[in-house]
């Protein structure tokens, strides 16, 4: 039973935090209210490989849409990673691509860039599409676009806006709004989180959100093929002096011999960021014959930027935290790790 002093303090916090983060986008908020007022089959997605923060605000919108009696699908381009099972709604996702004429609205959600949601043809040019993002080089291509780079995942924006829109904040709603914010803050370690946010965790957890059992199944619960990957990633640490570098590589020989994919990998290159004297880190993964990915991770006061990075490379994202997509192989040739063109 909340006592009058809790029940006093849930209310004022929660009208600061409606306001503070989406003050200045008072149209769009006020765009959104009025395209799901008229909404009857709504389609959300996010990116290709889904993380926490995706798949948390992808499935708190389906939730939320759900209690204003709004009909969703959930697609997502790639299978979420198995320890995300937890996740209320998690068998409501699907990774069948939908026919986007079977749907009046679009919401697009942590995406960056369009070709990342497989949609971008889809969605170019169609009204009533939503995009609702916290990285700052989103290029807000679609009719509606909720672009807040102050947000410290895409689930901090979603709160506001769904207090905004009158929409209850039920359990399973705070814990994916938790989940996706606990995760895109590298479990509330990164430098932008504020006292807000872990005011308005608080009130997650007021609602019924459980930080720890969240905790436990993101970042501490390791099976055995995540143990072994790991193992390989950190046996294969080279320090760039001259850049300050950390840096490793997994082929798609090791993702096989060890049974693991590139879920497994969460968090690897964070630690390698915690190496002395390292200006950013960054972990080469060839998940798929030809495709390798490139995570980039670093820290404010080491004075990198990584998003420029990213950025050369295809990719993009924050300055502390990009990743980027390049074909080739990753090879060992006379006991030199390289990137190979794809022949």
């Amino acid at each position: 039973m909340q006592t009058l002093l809790t029940r006093n303090w849930m209310k004022s916090t929660t009208k600061n935090l409606a306001s503070d983060l989406l003050v200045a986008h008072s149209n769009t908020v006020q765009q959104i209210a009025e395209t799901l007022q008229t909404a009857s089959r709504v389609l959300i997605s996010t990116h290709e490989h889904p993380d926490g923060d995706a798949l948390g605000s992808s499935l708190a919108v389906h939730f939320a849409l759900k209690s204003k009696g709004i009909e969703s699908t959930v697609y997502i381009p790639d299978p979420a990673p198995d320890f995300f099972q937890f996740l209320p709604g998690f068998d409501a996702l699907t990774t069948t691509k939908p026919n986007i004429s079977d749907f009046d609205t679009v919401i697009l959600l942590d995406y960056t860039q369009l070709y990342r949601t497989h949609l971008e043809q889809e969605v170019l040019g169609r009204p009533r599409v939503i995009s609702i993002d916290h990285h700052y080089d989103n290029p807000k291509q679609t009719a509606i676009n909720l672009i807040v780079a102050e947000g410290a995942a895409t689930a901090h924006i979603l709160f506001p806006l769904f207090l905004a829109l009158d929409i209850p904040i039920t359990q399973d709603i705070a814990t994916c709004l938790l989940t996706g914010i606990f995760t895109d803050t590298g479990s509330f370690m990164h430098d932008g989180v504020t006292p807000d946010i872990l005011q308005i965790a608080s009130y997650l957890m007021k609602k019924g959100a459980r930080l720890s059992h969240i905790a436990h199944e993101t970042y501490q619960k390791k099976d055995l093929p995540s143990l072994q990957i790991w193992g390989r990633a950190l046996s294969r640490i080279l320090v760039n002096e001259k850049t300050g570098a950390s840096i490793s590589l997994i082929t798609l020989k090791d993702l096989q011999e060890c049974n693991a994919t590139l879920d497994d990998l969460s968090g690897v290159v964070s630690m390698l960021n915690t190496l002395p004297q390292t200006k950013y880190a960054m972990l080469l993964v060839e998940f798929e014959s030809g495709k390798i990915k490139g995570s980039l991770r670093t820290e404010p006061q080491k004075g990198i930027d990584v998003s420029k990075i990213a950025k050369r490379l295809g990719g993009g994202g924050h300055k502390m935290a990009s990743g980027f997509e390049i074909t080739g192989h990753i090879v060992q040739e006379d006991g030199i790790w390289r990137v190979k063109a794809v022949a």
